[in-house]
């Protein structure tokens, strides 16, 4: 009886063992690991913005946070490109009818606006820079958004993006 506990036991530690260094050596590419036709999601972000991982449709992004108004005012008129792996999250203290536009803008974007629920509530998708702040219009959704995610243009149809699609990410 004694032998059958011990070898229970070593078997017991063995398979312990194995599946210890399976943990420990399969490489992490992102936080949580990206579904398998996702962008890998990179370190970095724009300096001075918090960050955090979104994930919609078939794809995890990492997002710049415009926490702040002058960030907000600003968005994404700070950068010269973006990859379809980075966006920039802009979160409201309320669910209103919150309204963007390109103004400032170096390249064309989706914008995609978001309910209390991270339920995708509207998309205009590639939008243009404007030509100039006298041509320049104003996006607002029909539905109250509590989050708007700004993406490379062409996201929403690539990721299958549409209202009603949900999103997951967190808020520090």
């Amino acid at each position: 009886m004694r032998t059958i506990v011990a070898v229970a036991i070593a078997g017991g530690i063995a398979a312990a063992a194995a599946l210890l260094s399976v943990l420990l050596f399969t490489p992490i590419f992102s936080v949580g690991g990206p579904e398998p036709n996702s962008p890998i999601v990179r370190a970095g972000g724009l300096p001075g913005y918090n960050q955090t991982v979104v994930s919609i449709g078939d794809v995890r992004l990492l997002a710049d946070i415009a926490a702040d108004p002058n960030q907000k005012s600003l968005g994404l008129g700070v950068r010269n490109n973006m990859t379809e792996a980075e966006g920039m999250l802009f979160p409201f203290e309320s669910e209103a009818p919150h309204g963007f536009w390109m103004n400032g803008m170096k390249f064309p974007i989706d914008i995609i606006w978001l309910d209390a629920g991270k339920k995708v509530v509207h998309i205009e998708p590639d939008l243009k820079p404007c030509p100039s702040v006298l041509d320049c219009p104003n996006y607002t959704p029909d539905r109250n958004s509590m989050y708007v995610l700004e993406t490379v243009a062409g996201f929403s149809e690539r990721h299958n993006v549409t209202v009603g699609t949900q999103a997951e990410f967190e808020l520090s």
